[in-house]
């Protein structure tokens, strides 16, 4: 199916209004691949019909479509392994430590956001690291129920994975030890499926981040990689400017190691743990 240039850009125009992503003019294959199905189950008769039916509004379905097919979700447990060591050994002690002076509750649970969850290793690994720190002794009086993580994506089919919690073997061992994998998910057929104490700790919900996200509440830590780099520069700023807003004094923002705050650097603090750079709210 042939996808003129004037096709193109106006597909690259509706991708970005829909989801953020900045594609460049050499991604004219990658669109043609992965759109091509949808303008055919869609019942166009090319790539221009489907634009215009787009540019008119176009149905939910079609929307979402174009989204699901657009996105990339590549993902693993524990993914480039630095970060989740900051987490282990300082990130997540100190939100305990800060949330319970002296050894009591003074308030709810430790709030965690994984924004860009995609298929949900990221979420898991996060769990695994809270269950971890439960069960050992360097953080004493901290309890898995101390801490709530609530993660995100874009996309409902990798969300409906990520809440099944189900995987194949060879997805677990790209980052999790076979001691892990036993502990922490039980074999069900051709699956792995996450535990009843992994999944408790972890809300899903659809958020698109181009996109309002009012009542989601504030969060101690908030984890955004790999994601930044796909949007333009707006959209970028206007994120980072709301995690801030979502932010107490003193609250964490992990991104990935390509990206940076996106002009609002001055409302943070930037923190070096080993391989890892972090940024903590300042104060006004």
């Amino acid at each position: 199916m042939e996808l003129s240039r004037a096709a193109f850009d106006s597909l690259r125009r509706e991708i970005r209004r829909l989801c953020g992503i900045v594609l460049s003019e050499d991604k004219e294959y990658l669109v043609r691949h992965r759109l091509e199905p949808v303008v055919r189950l869609a019942g166009c008769r090319g790539f221009q019909e489907f634009c215009e039916r787009l540019a008119q509004g176009g149905s939910v379905h079609l929307r979402e479509a174009v989204i699901e097919a657009i996105t990339t979700q590549e993902t693993s447990f524990f993914r480039d392994h630095h970060p989740f060591d900051a987490l282990r050994r300082q990130i997540l002690p100190d939100l305990w430590r800060t949330a319970t002076p002296g050894g009591s509750r003074v308030r709810g649970p430790i709030r965690i956001w994984c924004a860009a969850t995609a298929t949900g290793q990221e979420a898991y690994s996060l769990a695994i690291l809270i269950l971890e720190l439960a069960a050992g002794r360097s953080v004493p009086g901290a309890r898995p129920e101390d801490f709530s993580i609530l993660a995100t994506d874009i996309s409902a089919r990798a969300l409906a994975t990520a809440k099944a919690g189900a995987y194949e073997r060879r997805q677990l061992e790209r980052g999790l030890t076979p001691a892990q994998i036993h502990h922490y998910f039980e074999h069900c057929g051709e699956h792995w499926v996450a535990r009843p104490a992994l999944r408790k700790l972890v809300e899903f919900r659809r958020v698109n981040l181009v996109e309002p996200f009012p009542g989601l509440g504030t969060f101690d830590l908030i984890l955004c990689r790999n994601v930044l780099i796909y949007f333009h520069e707006d959209a970028r700023r206007s994120i980072c400017g709301r995690f801030f807003e979502m932010l107490p004094i003193g609250g964490w923002l992990l991104l990935g190691s390509a990206e940076n705050l996106y002009g609002v650097r001055g409302q943070f603090t930037s923190v070096h743990l080993g391989d890892t750079m972090t940024y903590r709210k300042s104060p006004p």
